[in-house]
C-alpha cells in the first residue's frame, strides 16, 4: 500500500514551523513571510518534493489567504488620519510608476522580459500587509512619519491593483474593464460611506454583544463582506485583491470608534494563524528558483529588479526631503520599496493568464523577498527611531541627500 503525507498537512506543518524559526533567528531580523516562502520552496517541487501546489484544496486556500492578507491591510487604512499625506504619496507614486514603465520597457528591449507591463506595475508596489506589522512592532505606526509611510503604502497598493485590473485583465476589453472598475469603486465608496453613516449604535452594540458567543456573528459578517466583494471584483474582471482591500477598509471603518480590539484580534488570528501563511507557502512552492540562480539572465533580472525597486522611489525621496530631512526621506523610500505580497499576487496572476513566463516572475519575487529582509532593518535607524520608540515626530536632518 502506497502511503503518502497529504499536501495540506505538509503545508500547515510548514506554517507552524515558520514562526518557530522566526523566533530562533529573531536577532537577524528575518521576516516570517520570507521564511514561509523559503519553506514553500523547500517542500515544493524544486525542494524535497513533499507536496505540489495544485494538490487538494491548496489553490483555494491560497487564494483565500491572499484575500485575507489584503483584507487585514485594508483594516489598518484610516483615510481620515492620512488624508493630508495622500496627495504627496500620490505624486510620489505617479513619478515612481513613470520611471518603472521606462525601466520595464528597457528590460523588454534588452530581451530580459516579455511581460514588461507586469514589471512596470510590480516595481512601484508597496507591501502594506507586510509593512503594517513591521511598523507596529517598531512602534512607529502612530507617528507622523508612520502615517506618511502608511499613506505611501495605501497608494502603493491601490495604484498597482487598479492598474492591474485595467491593464492585465483578460476577461474584458480595456474600455469595458475601465467602466467595470469605476462601477466597482463607486459601489465600494457607497458601502464605505454607509458603514460610517448608517450603522446605528444599537446595531453595533448588538454585534459587540455576540462577539464572545459561539456564533461569532461579527466575524462571519466580515468574512461574508470579504467574499462578497471578492466575488464581485472577480465577476467584473477586477482582481480579488481590490475587493479584499475594500472589504477590509469598510470593516476597519465600522470598528474605528470602538476601544475594544477583540474583533481585530480575532480577524488577525484567522488571517495570520492559518490562511495567509498558506498563501505565502504555496507561492514559495510555485517559485522557479532555478530561473534565478540557474541562468545569467535570471541573475541579471534579479539584480536589476532589486535596484529598480529603490531607484523608482528616488523622486519620492526628493519630494519628502524638504519636509522630513534627508535621512528620514531615504528611510521613507526604503519602507515604501518594501514589497512582496503584491509582486507575488501580480506575477502569479500574470503567469496564470499567460502574460508572463514563470522564469521572469521568479527573479521579481526574489527581489521582493530581499527588500523585506533588508529594507526595514536599514530604514528604522535612518529615520532616527529606535525599535519600540513612539515619538511625536521624526528627527529633522537636512544635511544633503
Amino acid at each position: 500500500m502506497d502511503h503518502h503525507i497529504p499536501a495540506i498537512l505538509v503545508v500547515v506543518a510548514a506554517a507552524a514551523l515558520a514562526p518557530m524559526i522566526g523566533e530562533a533567528t529573531r536577532r537577524f531580523g528575518v521576516s516570517v513571510v520570507v521564511l514561509e516562502i523559503l519553506l514553500g520552496v523547500a517542500i515544493g517541487p524544486q525542494g524535497f518534493e513533499l507536496a505540489v501546489p495544485s494538490a487538494g484544496g491548496l489553490p483555494t486556500l491560497a487564494m483565500f489567504g491572499m484575500g485575507m492578507l489584503f483584507f487585514i491591510a485594508g483594516m489598518e487604512i484610516d483615510l481620515g488620519a492620512i488624508r493630508s499625506e495622500l496627495k504627496q504619496a500620490l505624486l510620489a507614486w505617479v513619478a515612481a510608476f513613470a520611471i518603472a514603465v521606462g525601466v520595464a520597457f528597457a528590460l523588454r528591449s534588452a530581451g530580459l522580459v516579455e511581460g514588461w507591463l507586469v514589471v512596470a506595475i510590480a516595481l512601484p508596489t508597496t507591501a502594506l500587509g507586510v509593512l503594517v506589522p513591521i511598523l507596529k512592532d517598531a512602534g512607529v505606526l502612530a507617528t507622523p512619519f508612520g502615517r506618511s509611510v502608511m499613506a505611501a503604502g495605501v497608494i502603493g497598493e491601490l495604484g498597482p491593483i487598479i492598474a492591474m485590473s485595467l491593464a492585465l485583465s483578460t476577461k474584458n476589453a480595456a474600455d469595458v474593464q475601465a467602466v467595470f472598475t469605476i462601477v466597482f469603486i463607486f459601489i465600494v465608496a457607497a458601502v464605505y460611506w454607509a458603514s460610517s453613516h448608517v450603522l446605528a449604535p444599537s446595531v453595533m452594540a448588538f454585534l459587540r454583544g455576540t462577539m464572545l458567543r459561539s456564533g461569532q456573528l461579527p466575524v462571519r459578517l466580515a468574512m461574508l463582506l470579504l467574499v462578497l466583494l471578492g466575488v464581485l471584483a472577480e465577476e467584473l474582471g477586477i482582481d480579488l485583491a481590490l475587493g479584499a482591500l475594500a472589504a477590509g477598509m469598510i470593516v476597519g471603518l465600522a470598528l474605528r470608534d470602538t476601544t475594544d480590539h477583540t474583533m481585530h484580534h480575532k480577524l488577525e488570528a484567522v488571517a495570520f494563524g492559518f490562511f495567509v501563511p498558506i498563501f505565502f507557502i504555496v507561492s514559495g512552492m510555485k517559485l522557479d528558483v532555478a530561473a534565478i540562480f540557474g541562468s545569467t539572465q535570471g541573475l541579471v533580472l534579479f539584480g536589476v529588479a532589486f535596484v529598480a525597486l529603490v531607484a523608482v522611489r528616488i523622486p519620492g525621496m526628493l519630494l519628502y526631503r524638504r519636509e522630513i530631512g534627508s535621512h528620514a526621506a531615504v528611510a521613507h523610500g526604503l519602507y515604501s520599496a518594501t514589497t512582496l505580497s503584491l509582486i507575488v499576487a501580480i506575477t502569479g496572476i500574470a503567469v496564470s493568464g499567460g502574460l508572463m513566463k514563470a522564469a521572469e516572475a521568479a527573479p521579481l519575487v526574489g527581489a521582493g523577498m530581499l527588500t523585506v529582509l533588508l529594507f526595514p532593518a536599514i530604514a528604522l535607524p535612518l529615520a532616527g527611531l529606535k525599535r519600540g520608540q513612539n515619538p511625536d515626530a521624526v528627527h529633522d536632518d537636512r544635511d544633503g541627500l
